[in-house]
């Protein structure tokens, strides 16, 4: 499992989305380990970014992309032997914020809920949201915001129920319902 720092993944005008494991095959393609198993965005835009390890960014246009197992095999254009695509082993990949789908009111991409403070409707603040979790969709689970309070981790589901509102431009999470969790 690939694991990025909150501050990576919202850097700018980029978003990190994971990184370039190994070759896959003798013709190009590239394995890429996703922060999110399953984001669309890789089928959805034409270009990624990608950054070496000493921090050069560089722009690669997309000729294929197809899930594999936990995966995606991405094929760049000019990227077009197994050794060009071992070149890019460990290197890091990012889409320009502005390249993401569009989402519809009460829709949020991770990335923005991640460092949101938590607040209870009397106004109590809980703690920061320092990951989310998802649950098996095809049974049907929800994302499960991570906070962290003073003392502990505590798991929180994104439902209606118990997120009563986003509000991106304070930087806060309202929730209800806390009775029924231990803090």
């Amino acid at each position: 499992m690939v694991v990025a720092d909150q501050k990576d993944l919202k850097e700018g005008d980029f978003l990190l989305l994971g990184k370039v494991s190994k070759p896959f095959g003798l013709r190009g393609e590239v394995r890429i380990r996703p922060y999110n198993p399953q984001s669309e965005t890789f089928e959805l835009v034409d270009s990624l970014y990608l950054r070496s390890p000493q921090g050069e960014l560089k722009e690669f246009q997309i000729n294929r992309v197809r899930r594999h197992q936990d995966c995606f095999l991405v094929k760049f254009r000019g990227i077009d032997n197994r050794d060009q695509a071992e070149q890019l082993r460990g290197y890091e990949v990012l889409v320009k914020k502005d390249q993401l789908a569009t989402l519809q009111e009460g829709e949020y991409y991770w990335y923005q809920l991640l460092g949101l403070k938590v607040k209870t409707e009397s106004g109590e603040l809980l703690g920061e949201v320092i990951r989310i979790e998802e649950t098996n969709p095809y049974l049907d689970g929800n994302d499960v915001l991570i906070i962290k309070t003073e003392c502990q981790e505590v798991m929180i589901p994104f439902i209606e129920e118990v997120v009563k509102e986003v509000n991106l431009e304070k930087g806060e999470i309202i929730i209800s319902g806390m009775e029924d969790y231990k803090l």
